[in-house]
């Protein structure tokens, strides 16, 4: 497969996600789903051509390579930026991008989203759309403007299948604008009417949860815990997890429960920054002590993703300067015979042994390959690290590597293969990520499940149709990583048990490391 057509598949794995992201922002049709629409199918045009007969067309190669990284990439670029907090960078690139009203505006219900779930509220009212009614609310309620918010929320239309699924999310923060002024019965009234409407057949998912919030809400400002409690279980959809802990830490604190403190301590270390000063004070209000809370920042996936790449630059020089090593199938690069797992390749010393089942992950295709696994690395490995540790990170890409290269051997024995790349350890990564979400509760748990599924079937059929995407090192690097993940998660959840195994994975990949420069530096010699 040519360099255009991998990047081509790259941009096509892509835009299949960034497709279905499109149409959720602007209508069908309009300039944002349509431009994503057509750099995906010209991706596919490329993939097809080098995989067939088909016949290639210049004009077309030239069209995938530029705007097929511009109209799939960029967009979740953006997405990134607004994550980071460079909103202003984020409109930017929106601008340069879209020219049509309803292409930015689309992009910009997205990032004032984002910059809502983080709290940056300034940012969030420059980036609102106008129109986004929902959007407003969710802002008006997270400055605690409740009589403009009462005064701007419309009213639920009275027909179930009329409602959408923002009327509903409005409707939950007039409950909350109503309680927080002491207009207890106005808001169990309409709890009642919101809980009329969820025993409906057709209801919604948005509803549901939005009639046990607020019942939730209104069971906390009567000090009811365990009537609270009952509403918040399981955890109502798209609610996050310090607003949670708030509406536990009300009830206990109305109900002249001693766990206030704890549970607004829970709410303020779950809160994104910008949140927290309000959490502090009702911290302080209940004589509990403000945490000193330090930035918990992704090391074990920075630092690998350096290591990759600083290895993949190692492999371009050692490639250049040694020569071609032979075998009896012909001449492979000298960084190939250094460290890929090399199964039925007859002339290079040690090519199945042990240390390959992992020192393949150091040694990539070309520079489309390296850039693919670090980039998935990246946004993967700071995922796993948030929810669990450094430790646990280096030993789901571990155990995925090795599982890799072990059903590879099983499944393909007899068979010439030649395995590179990281792809195993980053699966793997995903698989303890996998394991780790579908044991959760959230709504960010079952969100993030479906992504990970949907990801990974894609990943499986595009390793079945492109000759030369192994398989079997993909499907063994989840295994192999799904495993870590249960097992750890039957392990005591004591830090010494991530640090045990983060600095076990460290040794074992420094030494594989020393072992395939020791083959490099043979090789030179």
């Amino acid at each position: 497969m040519s360099q255009l057509a991998l990047l081509s598949l790259v941009v096509l794995v892509s835009g299949v996600y960034a497709v279905r992201w499109a149409n959720r922002l602007a209508p069908p049709g309009s300039e944002l789903p349509v431009k994503t629409l057509l750099s995906t199918a010209l991706a596919g045009y490329v993939v097809a051509a080098d995989l067939t007969a088909l016949a290639s067309v210049g004009w077309v190669e030239v069209a995938a390579a530029t705007l097929g990284p511009l109209f799939v990439f960029a967009p979740i670029a953006v997405g990134t930026l607004a994550r980071t907090g460079r909103y202003r960078l984020a409109e930017t690139l929106t601008d340069v991008l879209y020219w049509t009203p309803s292409a930015r505006d689309g992009v910009r219900n997205l990032l004032a989203r984002l910059a809502l779930q983080r709290g940056d509220l300034e940012a969030a009212d420059r980036l609102i759309p106008d129109g986004a009614s929902d959007l407003r609310i969710a802002w008006l309620a997270r400055s605690e403007a409740w009589e403009r918010l009462l005064d701007a929320a419309p009213t639920v239309p009275d027909a179930l299948h009329v409602a959408t699924n923002a009327a509903w999310t409005i409707e939950a923060a007039r409950v909350q604008a109503l309680l927080a002024l002491d207009r207890t019965d106005e808001a169990a009234d309409r709890i009642g009417e919101l809980e009329a409407y969820a025993e409906d057949p057709e209801a919604s998912a948005a509803l549901r949860s939005a009639a046990r919030l607020s019942a939730a809400r209104l069971a906390a400002a009567r000090g009811r815990v365990a009537e609270t409690q009952r509403h918040l279980n399981p955890p109502p959809e798209g609610v996050p997890t310090h607003e949670l802990f708030a509406v536990l830490a009300t009830a206990a604190a109305r109900g002249d429960h001693g766990a206030a403190g704890e549970l607004w301590t829970r709410a303020y270390a779950a809160a994104p920054p910008p949140l927290r000063p309000r959490y502090a004070e009702r911290l302080r209000e209940a004589g509990a002590t403000v945490p000193e809370l330090r930035p918990k920042r992704p090391v074990g996936t920075w630092s690998l993703t350096a290591v990759l790449i600083a290895s993949y630059l190692a492999q371009s020089a050692l490639d250049r300067f040694a020569a071609p090593v032979a075998t009896t199938l012909g001449r492979i690069d000298p960084s190939w015979a250094a460290a890929a797992y090399l199964l039925g390749v007859p002339g290079v010393p040690g090519g199945e042994a042990w240390w390959r089942f992992l020192s393949y992950a150091f040694v990539h295709g070309n520079l489309i390959h390296i850039a693919l696994n670090a980039w998935v690395l990246f946004d993967i490995g700071r995922m796993l690290e948030g929810r669990r540790h450094w430790g646990d990170l280096l030993a789901a890409f571990v155990a995925g590597t090795a599982m890799g290269a072990y059903l590879t051997q099983v499944a393909q024995a007899g068979q010439v293969v030649v395995l590179v790349g990281a792809s195993g350890g980053v699966l793997g990564v995903a698989g303890a990520l996998l394991a780790d979400v579908l044991r959760g509760r959230g709504a960010g748990d079952r969100m993030m499940t479906r992504s990970l599924v949907q990801w990974m079937l894609l990943i499986t059929v595009l390793s079945v149709a492109v000759p030369g995407v192994s398989l079997w090192g993909h499907v063994g690097g989840v295994i192999g990583g799904a495993l870590w993940g249960f097992a750890r998660q039957g392990l005591p959840r004591d830090r010494r048990v991530s640090l045990a195994a983060g600095y076990a994975s460290v040794a074992i990949l420094a030494g594989i490391v020393a072992i395939v420069v020791g083959n490099g530096v043979r090789l030179l010699a």
